[in-house]
């Protein structure tokens, strides 16, 4: 199996880079919607969450939206949550690689500082994108709040973190048509 993971810092283009790899045969698997989707329906990480928090519905949901409000307070809140839910992520998606039946397989993956908690061989491209424009992308999504961005992005790692841990860098500034040849040349060279 070749397994590709996409990184970079919030609004770098992750998922349009994925696309490319997605339009070349590989299997997309998107962490976010993994992780959310344990965070709502793995019973023990919504117990976890819960007596950190009190945070579940009527329903023993957990609601995305206080989750968020809760890690945008603080690191340490952020820190909470991400010691109770990645063991479960990771576990779900070391059985989700051990499991497939793909060749070719891309995973966008934000926190790179959490790549040796995957047990198979990978490759990493991260995405280096200008502070402007990538807070200009993640406005341009519905409901979007400067505040949030910048909390997020305060929490992430320094893009000179993100190239030392990386087998390339595609800067991603520019136009959608430069993006693909970027992609294309390294394309080239993961097929070598």
């Amino acid at each position: 199996m070749q397994l590709i993971i996409i990184s970079g810092k919030i609004g770098s283009g992750k998922s349009t880079l994925s696309k490319c790899f997605q339009r070349k045969g590989y299997h997309y698997i998107n962490s976010d919607i993994l992780a959310k989707n344990i965070i709502q329906n793995n019973k023990l990480v919504i117990n976890e969450l819960n007596k950190e928090f009190n945070i579940s519905s009527d329903d023993g949901k957990i609601s995305l939206k206080n989750l968020k409000f809760i890690l945008l307070s603080s690191e340490e809140n952020k820190n909470k949550i991400d010691s109770i839910v990645h063991p479960f992520f990771y576990k779900e998606l070391n059985f989700i690689l051990n499991e497939s039946k793909d060749s070719k397989i891309v995973l966008e993956l934000p926190l790179i500082e959490t790549r040796n908690n995957i047990k198979f061989n990978f490759k990493i491209i991260s995405i280096k994108t200008s502070l402007k424009i990538r807070e200009k992308r993640y406005l341009s999504q519905s409901k979007s709040k400067v505040e949030d961005f910048i909390i997020l992005n305060k929490y992430q790692r320094s893009s000179e973190y993100y190239a030392k841990y990386s087998d390339y860098v595609i800067s991603n500034n520019d136009t959608m048509e430069i993006l693909q040849i970027k992609f294309n040349e390294v394309y080239s060279k993961l097929k070598e």
